[in-house]
Parts: structure tokens; C-alpha cells; sequence
């Protein structure tokens, strides 16, 4: 890395230093998966000291719980999790910590349809707060990218970046509050080794400016190995290995180890670690007692305790002031802005993704347009017709039908999709969950009002229904009540089940209530004890208030092009499906309520869903 980089990531981070620098320690972790008799213990009372200003690498064999450990510290994981983590010797406050740290995963969940500058535009604002000018927030936007070499790439979307600048991206955007720690979770996967050490040597610039840095590297070369300062060596839930690069081979020499001539030392320490050179790991955990001491200089005989002389996990040389400065500034951490704020920003930063993703846009759009058109040659004319009355009937429920699974199932995949982003953000302390939930609701709700509107004009006049601005607009209400309740559900499910469950359990969620909306059988048809079932259905209010939309409030007697016509009166028919004595307010405070219910019960699905990802 150049001169002129190091210079201006320096600069980068003098403007924004807020966080006093954060040594983490880390004490007896245990992890374990499963319950009864199926518990299988992960980690192993391992310890380990991460030092700010320093780069660290955490190495492993697959399966080794490097990952796991990762997690921990980061405060993803917390379920069968036991130890304590420190910070400069005070006991991390979870809460806190995950506003003074940032995790970047392995694999980089980025919102695809944004340029770069826009991505940075809104973690800018997110970050930084409105305490900082429109000005102050663009020359961070243009260090950040200056820095991280996406200067050119400001007007590109992220779908078309390749893996290195999408990797530099997922670290910039966390740059702007200046978290004091950094975990990232594989961050060279999938780079070639151009870009696997421009991104180390980053990373190692980062840590230079007083952050603590810790990424797990899956078999770095030895090049690679020189640019990190310390490494932390993991194999069976245990610590083999803690100390600089360089004093890794002496330290395996201690117990005859010798690494062969032309051979990379990473790859030989993972051997050594995946058992190939007998049973030495035992002795390896407690040569080090499983990461409570650093392996420094082997002239210092033979182990060195850290520069730090832990004790018990505390670190003396802790300067009180520091702690004390920690403490205050633990009790002033909030969100970076305002809750409207994140809202405007979540808002805007939606409403471009939802307007260049064709499906939920060109596609839909298009597609009510020509099911309007279908279903008005289809029912041509029926309308007015008392002779065909039933098909009318039927033409308003299949309305129905058609506006629900339009609207639910692009909504049903919203959260799936974006989950891995929100729980990145979310977690890095970006935003709130009602934010970005609130955010997600207000950006698709014009679509949700226009798309059923654009539908019900073609299929309105196609079909011959009364020309009153009353009816029509009575029915239009329903249709984008039904609208915004199959939004409802879309989300209520897509906050619960993965992307292919959520694409199953959407149709299949609204098939009781099909049944209950008085189309298929009537209401007096229905059995008592399943007669309750009527009223939990939102497809029978939105399908009674559509025939009371078109037939009732003294609607005169209908045409009849046929000799004789039995639902000729408009009464009658409803009389047929039970509906003479309902109330269209009444199926309006129903869709209401159920409108309500799914929005709310959407946000604790999905905060619940959140709060347990570790």
C-alpha cells in the first residue's frame, strides 16, 4: 500500500476518532450445539488476547471452530456460549459492544441493485449522524473511496462489481463511524492473490490506525502470513498457536516439530493441526495453556507472557482514565441518527432497489395490465346482465384471488433476500429493526395502491359494471385493502421461512380462507363449529364488500337478456350468498383490522428472527 493510501486512511481516521482504543480478551469460551444426549462441545476453554493496532488472523482446519469463535467475540453466536469476553479488562456489555465493533461476513450481502455511491451515500448518513454536514459526509464518501480504490466505480451497481471491489465495499461502508474493533470472516474467499493481499494490506493499514482487526484466513500463502502481527491458531476447540508470525516455527520446534524446507508454514501448522504429524496437539494447547499466553521471542525462555500481564483475564497496565472514558462514552452510544432519519434514508435507499428490480416492477406492472384485459374479455359485458349474474359473482372473487398473489408472493421474498444485509447492518448498528421495517412497508405501498388500481379500471369498464363513481370507488377500496393485506401476509411469512419454504407457505396460508368467503359454500352452509372460520377470513370481507360495492344501497333491477332472469333484483342475489343484511363498513373495519394485525405481527416475527440468529 502506498504512501498516499496510508496518508489518507490516517486522515480518515483522525476525523472521526470517537472510540477510545479497545483491547479484547477472551476467557475460558465454551460452545456447545445440541441438547441431552446429542451435545457436542465445540470450543474448549480457550483464551486469547487481541490487541488494538494489531492485525490478527485467526487459522484453523475445516471444522477446527474458528468460525465459531469468530461469531462469539463478534456477538453473533450467544446460544450455548460460556467464558467472558473483556474489554480493557471491564466485562463487555453485548449491547454496547455491537455499537463499537463492526462484522463483516464471509460472503458480501450487499444491496445489488445500488450503485457504489449510493451505498456509501446512505452508510454515510446512517453512520455519521446529522451532527455532520451534507459536506463533511461527501469528502468522507470520496476518502473512503479514494482509499478502498472505488473512485471509479462510484456509478456502478454492486451487481456488476467483481468479488475484490465488492470486498473492499463491505469493509469502506464501515468505516465511516470508525468501529475500534473489526471482525471479518474470510475476507480474501474467492479473491485471486492480486487482491487477496491488496485487501490484507488494507486491513493492516486499518489496524495501524488503532482499531483491532481480526479476520479468519483459510490457508494464506506465506507472503500473505508475513502481513498479519499476530495469529491465532485453532484445531479440536482449542488454541495451538498464539503469537507473531515469525515465532511460529520456533514454537514448533519445541515439540519437534520441524517444518520441511519450501513449504509454507500455514500449510504446515494446519497439517500439523488436521493431525497428520501424530498426537501433538496436547501439548501444543498447553504450551500456550490453550491461548492464555503469547508465544513471543524464543530467547525469552521458552514462553513470554503478553505485553499486557493478564491476570485472571485483567489487564493491569489499563489506564483508569481510559476505562472510565469507556464507561462514559458506553452510557452516550445510541444509533448515529434520529429514528425519522433512518427512515428517510432506509426509505430512499428501498424505493431505488424496488424501482430497478424488474419483477417488482416492469413484471408486476405488466402483468396486471394484461390479467385486466384477460379477465374484461373474459367476462365481457357480464356486468349488467342478470343472466349472468353467477359469472360476474365469480369475475369479483377471482379478483380477489388475482390481487393477493400479486401482491404477496414479490413481497413473500423481501426478507429472505435481504435478511443476511438487515442482520449485517442491524447488528453493525446501523439502524433500527422498526426502521428498516417501517422503510419496507412505506416503499411498496404505492405500488400496492397503484398496480390494483391500474387492474381494476381495465377489468371495471371491460366488463360492463356500473357506471357509478360511488360503486367503483367502494370496490376500488376493497381491492387495495385486499391488496395491502396480501402484503401483510407476504412479509408475515417471509419474516419466518427461508425463501423456498416462504414461496410454499404463502399459497398455501390463504387456502383456509379461501374456502370461508362465502363463494364456494354459504355462510348457512357452513358447519357451527366451523362457522367461526367466516370471520378470521379476510377474503370474506373483501368478497362481501365487493358484492355489496356492486349490488347493494338500491342498485335498480338488472338487464335480462334471456327470457326469464331469477337474480334480476340485486337484492335477491345477495340474498343467495347470505349477504342482504351485511354491512360494507363492517368489511371495511375487518380488512382494517387485519391490515394492522399483519404489519405488527411481521415486526415481531421478524425481530424475533433477528435477536436469535446467533
Amino acid at each position: 500500500m502506498d504512501v498516499a493510501v496510508k496518508l489518507e486512511m490516517c486522515r480518515l481516521t483522525t476525523q472521526n476518532q470517537t472510540n477510545v482504543p479497545l483491547d479484547l480478551t477472551f476467557h475460558d469460551i465454551c460452545y456447545t450445539v445440541g441438547k441431552g444426549k446429542n451435545v457436542k462441545n465445540i470450543l474448549h476453554q480457550m483464551n486469547g488476547t487481541l490487541k488494538s493496532g494489531q492485525l490478527t488472523a485467526i487459522l484453523g482446519p475445516s471444522g477446527a471452530g474458528k468460525s465459531s469463535l469468530m461469531n462469539i467475540l463478534a456477538g453473533f453466536k450467544t446460544i450455548g456460549v460460556d467464558g467472558r469476553v473483556n474489554l480493557n479488562g471491564v466485562e463487555r456489555n453485548l449491547k454496547i459492544f455491537r455499537k463499537q465493533s463492526a462484522y463483516i461476513e464471509q460472503y458480501d450481502h450487499l444491496l445489488q441493485n445500488l450503485t457504489v455511491g449510493e451505498y456509501m451515500n446512505a452508510a454515510a448518513h446512517l453512520k455519521l449522524g446529522n451532527g455532520v454536514s451534507q459536506v463533511e459526509k461527501k469528502s468522507n464518501i470520496e476518502l473512503v473511496m479514494k482509499t478502498l480504490g472505488l473512485s471509479n466505480n462510484e456509478h456502478t451497481r454492486i451487481s456488476r462489481l467483481s468479488g475484490g471491489e465488492c470486498k473492499r465495499l463491505s469493509i469502506g461502508v464501515e468505516l465511516f463511524d470508525n468501529p475500534a474493533i473489526l471482525f471479518l470472516d474470510e475476507p480474501t474467499s474467492g479473491l485471486d492473490s492480486s487482491s487477496t493481499l491488496q485487501c490484507v494490506a488494507l486491513l493492516r493499514e486499518i489496524a495501524r490506525s488503532g482499531r483491532t482487526v481480526v479476520a479468519t484466513i483459510h490457508q494464506p500463502s506465506s507472503r500473505l502470513l508475513d502481513h498479519f502481527d499476530n495469529l491465532y491458531i485453532v484445531a479440536s476447540g482449542s488454541c495451538i498457536y498464539q503469537g507473531p508470525p515469525g515465532s511460529l516455527m520456533p514454537y514448533l520446534k519445541t515439540v519437534n516439530l520441524n517444518c520441511p524446507s519450501y513449504t509454507n508454514p500455514a500449510d504446515f501448522v494446519l497439517d500439523v493441526a488436521s493431525g497428520e504429524y501424530g498426537d501433538v496437539l496436547p501439548q501444543l494447547t498447553s504450551g500456550i495453556k490453550n491461548g492464555r499466553i503469547i508465544y513471543e521471542d524464543p530467547s525469552i525462555s521458552p514462553l513470554a507472557t503478553p505485553s499486557h500481564n493478564s491476570q485472571d483475564g485483567v489487564c493491569e497496565d489499563e489506564n483508569e482514565d481510559d476505562v472510565e472514558k469507556m464507561k462514559n462514552r458506553e452510557n452516550r452510544l445510541t444509533y448515529a441518527t434520529p429514528f425519522h432519519t433512518q427512515v428517510s434514508v432506509l426509505l430512499e435507499r428501498t424505493w431505488r432497489s424496488i424501482w430497478r428490480e424488474k419483477m417488482l416492477t416492469q413484471v408486476r406492472f405488466t402483468t396486471h395490465i394484461l390479467f385486466g384485459i384477460f379477465f374484461g374479455l373474459l367476462y365481457q359485458a357480464v356486468g349488467n346482465d342478470a343472466a349472468f349474474i353467477l359469472n360476474n359473482a365469480g369475475m369479483l372473487y377471482f379478483n380477489l384471488i388475482f390481487i393477493v398473489f400479486t401482491s404477496v408472493m414479490p413481497t413473500v421474498v423481501t426478507f429472505p433476500l435481504e435478511r443476511k444485509v438487515l442482520i449485517r447492518e442491524h447488528l453493525n448498528n446501523w439502524y433500527s429493526l422498526k426502521a428498516y421495517y417501517l422503510a419496507k412497508l412505506l416503499a411498496d405501498i404505492p405500488f400496492q395502491i397503484i398496480f390494483p388500481t391500474v387492474y381494476l379500471v381495465i377489468v371495471y369498464f371491460m366488463t360492463g359494471q356500473p357506471l357509478s363513481l360511488q360503486r367503483f370507488s367502494m370496490l376500488l377500496c376493497m381491492t387495495i385493502f385486499t391488496s395491502l393485506v396480501g402484503q401483510g401476509i407476504g412479509l408475515v411469512v417471509g419474516a419466518v421461512f427461508d425463501i423456498q419454504s416462504a414461496a410454499f407457505m404463502a399459497p398455501t396460508f390463504a387456502i383456509p380462507f379461501l374456502l370461508f368467503a362465502g363463494f364456494f359454500i354459504n355462510f348457512k352452509s357452513i358447519p357451527s363449529y366451523m362457522n367461526w372460520m367466516t370471520y378470521v377470513s379476510f377474503f370474506r370481507y373483501g368478497f362481501e364488500g365487493s358484492m355489496l360495492a356492486i349490488y347493494d344501497y338500491d342498485r335498480p333491477p338488472l338487464d335480462c337478456s334471456e327470457p326469464y332472469c331469477y337474480f334480476r333484483f340485486p337484492q335477491k342475489f345477495l340474498e343467495k350468498f347470505d349477504m342482504a343484511h351485511s354491512s360494507y363498513s363492517i368489511c371495511v373495519v375487518g380488512m382494517l383490522v387485519y391490515f394492522v394485525v399483519m404489519r405488527v405481527a411481521g415486526y415481531f416475527l421478524l425481530r424475533f428472527k433477528v435477536k436469535n440468529v446467533g
